[in-house]
């Protein structure tokens, strides 16, 4: 598979979990710390997560919290283990997702924000 077709993968797996999406529209997780996906096995079966990075400012005036894609380490799938060996390790950003602070809890928000960001992996 892919590298666009696994991160394809991991944004329906997310945008069909309401417990999941509730996390990056309401992140408890502090600033650093993974906010998806959380369990041992999830994290293999997709290879990335996504990173709490804050709440910033954009151009536009509005707030928004900030979330970092990143591979993850162990046995992933072979596409997403090459673009970690060509680009830095575990710590690489592979992109930046920013989702609108207070905005409802929205799958296709999610997935919209989530496939503008990897549009250029």
């Amino acid at each position: 598979m892919g590298l666009s077709k696994t991160l394809l993968t991991s944004i329906s797996f997310v945008r069909g979990r309401p417990a999941d999406l509730r996390k990056l529209f309401e992140p408890t997780a502090t600033r650093g710390r993974t906010v998806w996906p959380k369990t041992p096995a999830d994290l293999l079966r997709f290879g990335v997560r996504w990173d709490y990075d804050g709440v910033v400012t954009k151009a536009d005036g509005k707030e928004y919290h900030k979330y970092q894609l990143q591979p993850n380490a162990g046995k992933i799938p072979s596409s997403i283990k090459q673009w970690r060996e060509n680009n830095g390790g575990t710590h690489a950003v592979m992109a930046i997702m920013y989702i609108p602070k207070g905005a409802a809890v929205d799958g296709q928000l999610f997935e919209d924000e989530a496939v503008k960001a990897i549009k250029d992996i």
